[in-house]
């Protein structure tokens, strides 16, 4: 268990438990544990004021490295023992699910080794009182992979959100094109959901101007007469390929022109559709390019 010096008496902290929080909108883990004032025989019993600053959880990687996840903030930010008491108390740690599925990844499929970090300045209360500057505890913990696979994810939601890792568009000769990507995501997590579907269109739009400036195009005639479109088959270098992308850029044109929802308020479903099929052309043809 760890502990530190105050004078001549000793604070123990003993590591109890770590759950998922319910009462919360976000993912949210509780860490229990307690502290013990333990007063050398012999000594005057002064009380102990302690006041938590941060605390902060880390996971322990398969090489042993401390990788930061984040703070945890405690239940009580003051405590005040009395000699030999004892004091339950938590830490709360928020996470989000794009750090619980870093967590996954680093837990790779073991049990979970996390790392906690607690930090406090004490005071005896004699007189004069005495102060002792920051100092702080630390302790490494094992969550079994079963407790945390089939009990705290599922408590946290984890297994109910699917995450998508998209890919980041940075070639500079893109730069309108992620410009716009990126403004139809905002967008999108604003809830203004027309505008992503015109900020998609500008986003193709800019793309097929970065595909023509390139020379990959061709002139065809059809009913709207005499005109230059990307040749996709040689911007891909691949005839079927081509094809299909061809097609692909013309219904999804088609869905993302303001006519073709004439009538009826765009939802989050046709933003979902409309950005998820924009950004994995654009990121298709921008890795192919």
């Amino acid at each position: 268990m760890p502990q530190v010096s105050i004078g001549p008496s000793r604070l123990i902290f003993n590591y109890r438990s770590i759950t998922a929080e319910f009462y919360t909108l976000i993912p949210r883990l509780r860490l229990d544990f307690d502290v013990h004032y333990a007063l050398t025989a012999g000594q005057p019993a002064y009380n102990l004021a302690i006041n938590f600053g941060r605390s902060e959880l880390k996971v322990i990687a398969r090489g042993g490295e401390n990788l930061y996840v984040g703070m945890a903030t405690p239940a009580q930010m003051f405590l005040m023992l009395t000699p030999n008491s004892s004091f339950s108390s938590n830490l709360y740690i928020d996470l989000d699910y794009y750090k619980l599925s870093q967590i996954e990844k680093v837990r790779e499929g073991g049990d979970l080794r996390a790392h906690v970090d607690i930090f406090f300045i004490a005071e005896l209360q004699q007189q004069p009182p005495v102060k002792y500057p920051e100092m702080g505890v630390s302790f490494d913990l094992r969550i079994p992979k079963s407790d945390w696979v089939e009990t705290i994810l599922p408590q946290l939601k984890y297994k109910e959100v699917s995450l998508i890792e998209l890919p980041k568009i940075e070639k500079p000769e893109f730069g309108d094109v992620a410009t716009r990507i990126n403004e139809a995501w905002k967008q999108y997590s604003m809830g203004e959901y027309d505008k992503v579907l015109t900020e998609c269109r500008k986003a193709m739009e800019a793309l097929i101007t970065v595909v023509k400036n390139r020379g990959f195009q061709k002139e065809i005639t059809d009913e709207k007469g005499k005109r230059v479109v990307p040749d996709w088959e040689k911007a891909l270098g691949h005839k079927e390929v081509g094809d299909i992308v061809e097609v692909f850029v013309q219904k999804l044109f088609g869905f993302l022109a303001p006519g073709s929802h004439y009538g009826k308020s765009i939802n989050k479903e046709d933003a979902e559709l409309a950005i998820m099929n924009t950004h994995a052309l654009i990121n298709y043809v921008t890795k192919k390019l």
